[in-house]
């Protein structure tokens, strides 16, 4: 149970809607050319302070959504 159970480092947040972007682009099998993400009032309230890794210091709902839409790519590179 050790190995399966790890501990969340930072903020999870960011990470959850960049994971919905990327299955977005998944699925579709491309760029979406728009996007509409509902989220919890919680999740707004912790995601629109964290800096986004990987996003030159962007923060919020937006940055993470794109950075995942971009990352299924590896334009994470």
């Amino acid at each position: 149970m050790k190995e399966e159970l790890v501990p969340a480092m930072g903020c999870t947040e960011p990470i959850a809607i960049a994971y919905g972007g990327a299955k977005t682009r998944e699925v579709l099998g491309g760029v979406p050319e728009k996007c509409k993400i509902e989220v919890s009032s919680n999740i707004i309230k912790n995601v629109k302070s964290i800096i986004v890794p990987n996003t030159n210091g962007l923060k919020g709902i937006e940055a993470a959504l794109v950075a995942g839409i971009a990352y299924l790519n590896g334009d994470d590179k």
